[in-house]
């Protein structure tokens, strides 16, 4: 019976690497564009900058954060963007090009946050406010990407 349990741990984990790679190389075979007009970066050498655990705790809007930091040399994208109970969920993905760097993150944000209720159908300003709430997920996704610097 051990011996069942040990071929079943290593076909997860098996499948779990498969997997991974199958992710990264769907991944890599995407091409982004950035909306930013993209240039390489001078000729200082580019390092990654990470967080201290009081920077972490205060990090206020992360695009401001990646905009003082990287430039114009980081972007983003938004793979999956849905509606669930009452909140919009996004997944994002933040590169760095010049460091190699990829990663994605969910971000989440109430989409009425005055109310604490979703947005029905053809309500006035619910474009609006799901485009706010969109925006704020991605903010949120953004941040927990530069958490894993």
């Amino acid at each position: 019976m051990t011996s069942n349990s040990c071929n079943s741990g290593n076909s997860f984990s098996e499948l779990l690497d498969a997997n991974r790679k199958q992710l990264e190389k769907l991944y890599s075979s995407v091409n982004i564009e950035s909306s930013r007009p993209s240039s390489k970066p001078g000729s200082g050498e580019v390092s990654v900058v990470r967080l201290t655990d009081e920077a972490r705790e205060h990090l206020g809007d992360p695009i401001e954060w990646l905009e003082q930091h990287y430039a114009d040399m980081w972007r983003h994208e938004i793979r999956d963007r849905r509606v669930e109970g009452g909140e919009m969920l996004v997944l994002v993905r933040l590169e760095l090009p010049a460091l190699g760097i990829r990663k994605s993150q969910f971000g989440r944000a109430p989409l009425n946050e005055r109310s604490g209720r979703p947005l029905e159908r053809g309500q006035n300003g619910g474009i609006g406010e799901e485009r706010q709430a969109c925006d704020a997920a991605v903010r949120d996704a953004l941040r927990r990407c530069i958490e894993l610097f």
